[in-house]
């Protein structure tokens, strides 16, 4: 053992003494890290402002060393916004928050070099809701919902809200009912619920649709939709079915009431007159089930053409005097908005429907046909979210265009019910990003969400709050970041009786507090 040892070490040594003979005559290359820039000795030394929140005009203290000898080139930012320094001392600097700005974290720069600070909370009037009851809200992104018994049914991608699901006796999975102030209520019981709902919309029998791509319903068989009872409970029936075993009790099932899908996807669903149910999606075929000649474990289900909207009677039969065998659009359908009287605009990025020119947007009557009274003209090719106001009686229509109707537009218009732009709004600058979600809102303002880091040359989250003509009012739009998607908008009131938003979607933080892709947003006006 003792000469193996000694035989290793004498070969490493060789190996060792060999390389230093080979590297003797090497040439000694330029040092890659001269005439690089030394320490600047500059550095925040607090984890807080003085004060932590401020309005514009205020004067803010930051403590930072090492600025006294850079006062020539010293620049000072807050959420990448240039602010004027008052004062600049030994290890203190005063500044001014300017007019235009967001809340953010402070920024030092000398000479191309960049030193961060803590974060300044700037005071405005559009904020998040701290005394919402939600903490952790939901574990997935919330689709859509809708207000009923004094909360709100929420629909979407998720398991889990509030940590209270324990996939044992308490489900959450896809639908859950929460009260005024973001807390779970007991007033509707959905039992193991659904995934994959897109879409939630009131009956004219006050029962609920669901639309998407959910395949069951409280462990029930459904084919993209459901209609559940007020009490949250899936609306059922008992059937006769053919009984291939021995137990009489496989002669019957226990299956949706309303008997209907279709082979695709639904975007929206919408309640019509006379109770009945309108989809509209991705999809080809309406699908109904033929219980005579099904069983409780093999479903006969007859396909019957129907491209991108249709029309149900109650009981999920295809409403045969609604477009029947249509072509529907030649492209991707992305939303659709119903309007009081029951007219459906359909959007996406399609150029014909049914056969007749449609740039991107369509509206139908009650009856399934087109409405040519909609002035959209040349529209725009790809269109990707539309909202309606019934008090302003306007659509908001965002997408990825760079005009609308052969007008110049930077993804956005406003448009009146008859499909003619509204020239009173005019949507800033916002450099290469685009809209991707608006809502307007009953006072004439709109929220609005995109890709934007900038409007109008200042740093703004990517969700804004706009005047009615377009301009942006700083005491509306001081938060910031805004991380994540918006999918859906609903006015409320905040605990202490103020206006209010409900924002929901695959969203994780809002101007510096963790999101569960729900919150509430106070205004003060």
């Amino acid at each position: 053992m003792m000469k193996t040892t000694i035989t290793l070490f004498f070969g490493w040594l060789s190996i060792v003494l060999l390389m230093v003979s080979c590297n003797k005559n090497l040439q000694v290359g330029q040092d890659p890290y001269a005439g690089g820039q030394g320490s600047l000795g500059i550095g925040f030394l607090g984890n807080f402002p003085t004060p932590e929140r401020a309005r514009p005009g205020e004067l803010v203290e930051f403590t930072v060393r090492g600025l006294t000898l850079h006062r020539a080139n010293l620049e000072f930012f807050i959420n990448d916004t240039p602010v004027e320094l008052v004062s600049v001392q030994d290890s203190l600097v005063v500044i001014r928050v300017p007019e235009e700005i967001s809340s953010g974290n402070a920024k030092v720069v000398v000479n191309n070099q960049v030193f961060y600070g803590p974060r300044l909370q700037i005071e405005g009037d559009a904020s998040f809701d701290t005394n919402y009851g939600m903490v952790n809200g939901f574990n997935g992104p919330v689709n859509d919902f809708i207000d009923h018994l004094g909360g709100y049914i929420v629909v979407g991608n998720f398991s889990n809200f509030e940590n209270q699901a324990n996939n044992t006796s308490t489900f959450i999975q896809g639908i859950h009912f929460i009260d005024a102030n973001g807390r779970t209520s007991s007033r509707m019981t959905f039992g193991k619920g659904g995934f994959g709902i897109n879409s939630i919309a009131r009956s004219s029998s006050g029962s609920f649709l669901l639309g998407g791509a959910l395949s069951t319903f409280n462990g029930r068989p459904v084919q993209g939709m459901a209609r559940i009872w007020p009490s949250g409970e899936l609306d059922t029936m008992i059937v006769e079915v053919i009984n291939t075993t021995e137990n009489p009790l496989n002669s019957y099932d226990t299956v949706s009431a309303f008997n209907a899908g279709v082979r695709g996807s639904i975007v929206r669903v919408f309640g019509a007159a006379d109770n009945k149910v309108v989809a509209v999606g991705n999809f080809d075929h309406h699908l109904h089930v033929d219980y005579s000649y099904s069983s409780r474990d093999n479903r006969h289900t007859i396909p019957t053409v129907a491209r991108s909207i249709v029309r149900m009677h109650p009981d999920g039969r295809l409403d045969s005097t609604f477009l029947y065998n249509h072509s529907g659009a030649n492209g991707v359908i992305a939303d659709a908005s119903q309007m009081p009287d029951g007219k459906i605009v359909i959007v996406g990025s399609f150029t014909s429907f049914n056969g007749r020119p449609a740039p991107g947007m369509v509206r139908l009557n009650t009856d399934g046909t087109i409405d040519e009274t909609f002035a959209v003209g040349s529209a725009a090719s790809r269109i990707q979210r539309i909202s309606y106001n019934p008090v302003r009686r306007k659509f908001v229509v965002v997408g990825n265009f760079s005009s609308f109707n052969g007008v110049a537009a930077k993804g956005i218009v406003l448009l009146s019910e008859n499909g003619t732009q509204d020239e009173t709004f005019h949507f800033g600058e916002i450099e290469a990003a685009r809209p991707l979600y608006g809502q307007l809102l009953n006072n004439g303002k709109m929220i609005l969400h995109g890709t934007f880091e900038r409007y109008n040359g200042v740093s703004r989250a990517n969700l804004l709050l706009l005047e009615p003509d377009g301009s942006l009012v700083q005491r509306y739009n001081s938060f910031s970041p805004f991380t994540g998607t918006l999918q859906k908008v609903l006015e409320a009131t905040s605990s202490t009786g103020r206006p209010a938003l409900l924002l929901g979607g695959n969203i994780s933080n809002f101007d510096a507090h963790r999101v569960g892709n729900f919150f509430r947003m106070e205004i003060r006006d």
